[in-house]
């Protein structure tokens, strides 16, 4: 990484390429969570309802797959940081 931003207006173009090829894949995360958060909270109120049971563990399953195919997902940092982040030390 250089002083100056336009220095590094390379690094600024890959990291856009990055977020779009990407960014499907974490929307498409992101609504899958959301909705299994909706669906552990309904089984909760309705602990006997197989239907609600069989959505949560469909919702963890796609989860699953999602985490597996793209690792970065489940990361501390976003992995932008780590990509393009200044080094430690």
């Amino acid at each position: 990484m250089s002083m100056f931003f336009f220095d590094d207006a390379d690094e600024l173009l890959e990291y856009q390429i990055f977020r779009q090829k990407d960014q499907p894949l974490l929307l498409e995360y992101e609504k899958i969570r959301k909705a299994l958060h909706e669906a552990e909270a309904a089984l909760k109120e309705h602990p006997d309802d197989s239907a609600w049971k069989v959505k949560v563990a469909e919702l963890k399953e796609r989860l699953a797959a999602l985490e597996r195919q793209a690792p970065w997902l489940t990361l501390d940092y976003p992995i932008e940081y780590l990509l393009w982040g200044p080094p430690h030390g």
